[in-house]
């Protein structure tokens, strides 16, 4: 079976834990993974949202050419904004949507970044509290993540939800079974 692959888009001002958690977890549920930076310096290293310094495996341009299974934002400010003003990133969640693959938001993203550029659609959804007010009110569910099937999404609420996240993203990606795995090797 051919390897799953995700794309981790960067940015500065990034969340960390939501960034490296899900970096982690989906390289432990052998899902291939491919971290890019859209840090306008043109570097891949990018100084996250508590000065933590990221370093990312490309830019997004150098791979945005490629076909993957899911892409994932991390949220965090103004990492958020970053992502919603990149037209790249925005072409590239279109991409995703309209070839049915999926895409993973967490924290600030959903709101900033998805719901900006109307790609929620009908999905059902969850976000950062402080965010939620722009999230589509009959959609917004209050669980820690919230996995629209359907629709292809994964969204969640924030740092402490990171783990949950990446797990839901693998529990689709590779099957619940190496999931729970995963979780279980985690001690979580």
């Amino acid at each position: 079976m051919m390897s799953k692959r995700a794309l981790v888009i960067i940015a500065p001002g990034c969340e960390e834990i939501e960034a490296v958690t899900s970096i982690d977890t989906l390289v432990r549920g052998n899902i291939k993974v491919t971290v890019a930076s859209i840090n306008p310096n043109k570097q891949r290293e990018v100084a996250a949202s508590r000065g933590v310094h990221l370093v990312a495996d490309h830019l997004l341009e150098e791979v945005a050419h490629e076909t993957f299974d899911v892409i994932v934002l991390p949220g965090g400010l103004p990492g958020a904004e970053y992502l919603r003003d990149n037209p790249m990133v925005i072409e590239l969640l279109k991409k995703q949507r309209a070839n049915e693959l999926w895409r993973a938001a967490i924290c600030a993203t959903p709101a900033f970044v998805l719901a900006h550029h109307d790609l929620i659609g009908d999905a059902l959804v969850t976000g950062y509290p402080g965010t939620q007010s722009q999230l589509p009110t009959k959609q917004l569910r209050q669980d820690r993540v919230v996995v629209d099937k359907p629709n292809k999404l994964i969204t969640s609420q924030g740092p402490a939800t990171s783990l949950d996240f990446a797990l839901a993203i693998v529990a689709e990606l590779q099957g619940k079974e190496i999931a729970s795995q995963v979780r279980k090797d985690m001690l979580a």
